[in-house]
């Protein structure tokens, strides 16, 4: 049990724990200094991919877990190519390099938002009242046409409401007149006496029946302009609210930017976390690279010539 630590540096760092259990105390150590720069640079990233994806993918716990174990299982697996590579060459350590920068620039990226959030959420705020603003603008405009449409509708049923009205009270019901002929004729069909008689009918003006409908129109789009009238009271709240579930991460680099520019003490910060980054993400690297050969590794070497020459000579 008392090499728990190493068994674990070990299988973290891919080397073969037999052999490094029969070198010397150099290669355990190096083993162990590998698994410890192994696990800095891993907890760094499992905390930004967590908050990463709380904070802009809005995964939840669970969501947040799970990209900080990928975030984790991708550093692990870079690194360990560093690790194993029993020579790194120029083309290796270069692309170790351009990845650890950029690397390097996400991590201070998130890790300023954090520090800065009270003057990213200022910057926010005011950023969102000239996009509200200009929302309320635009929206207003459309809705103080529509109003002006709905008036000018109004306008025009109104006029035919009251020429309507004023025909109906000139002539509320139409009368309408016809005359029966009666005659009385002997039995030789002479005509003996005519008879006329005069009727009168008397039926409601279809006019009335239009009327109705139009002021059926009115009354509709009078409601209707009322309810458009009643939104623009709350229309600021409302675009506020759209313009904040579009706020995304874009916007507050812009905003972080806007920061670290106008304040030289946030631009110290910023450099300051943005070294830190890249010395961890080229912790692994250096000390790949400075570190001398051990035993461990002379004895995979080692290994390799002997295999090989085996194989030779078992070919023909």
């Amino acid at each position: 049990m008392k090499d728990w630590w190493l068994k674990f540096g070990c299988w973290l760092t891919g080397f073969n724990y037999k052999l490094v259990k029969h070198s010397s105390e150099i290669s355990s150590k190096n083993v162990k200094k590998y698994t410890s720069a192994l696990l800095l640079i891993m907890l760094v990233w499992v905390f930004i991919g967590y908050t990463f994806a709380m904070r802009y993918l809005h995964t939840g716990i669970f969501g947040g877990v799970v990209a900080a174990l990928i975030c984790a299982f991708v550093i692990l697996q870079i690194e360990r190519i560093i690790i194993l590579s029993s020579k790194l060459s120029k083309v290796s350590t270069a692309f170790r390099v351009v990845l650890a920068v950029i690397m390097a620039l996400i991590g201070s990226f998130i890790m300023d938002q954090i520090i800065f959030k009270e003057d990213i959420e200022l910057k926010k705020v005011q950023l969102m009242d000239e996009r509200v603003k200009d929302a309320v603008k635009n929206s207003e405009a459309d809705l103080r046409n529509q109003i002006a449409s709905y008036d000018s509708t109004l306008l025009n049923l109104n006029q035919k409401a009251s020429f309507i009205s004023s025909e109906l009270q000139k002539n509320p019901v139409i009368v309408t007149s016809y005359t029966n002929t009666s005659v009385t004729r002997d039995r030789e069909g002479n005509n003996v006496n005519t008879t006329n008689s005069t009727n009168k009918s008397i039926l409601e003006n279809p006019k009335k029946f239009e009327l109705e409908q139009t002021l059926k129109q009115i009354e509709a789009l009078t409601n209707k302009k009322f309810e458009v009238e009643a939104s623009i009271g709350p229309l600021k709240k409302q675009k506020e609210e759209e313009l904040r579930k579009t706020s995304g991460f874009i916007d507050e680099i812009e905003i972080l930017h806007s920061v670290i520019t106008t304040s030289n003490l946030a631009l110290f910060i910023y450099l300051l976390f943005l070294f830190f980054f890249l010395s961890i993400e080229l912790f692994v690297v250096s000390l790949k690279l400075w570190d001398s050969e051990s035993d461990y590794d002379k004895l995979i070497r080692h290994q390799t010539e002997v295999r090989l020459k085996m194989l030779e000579k078992l070919s023909p």
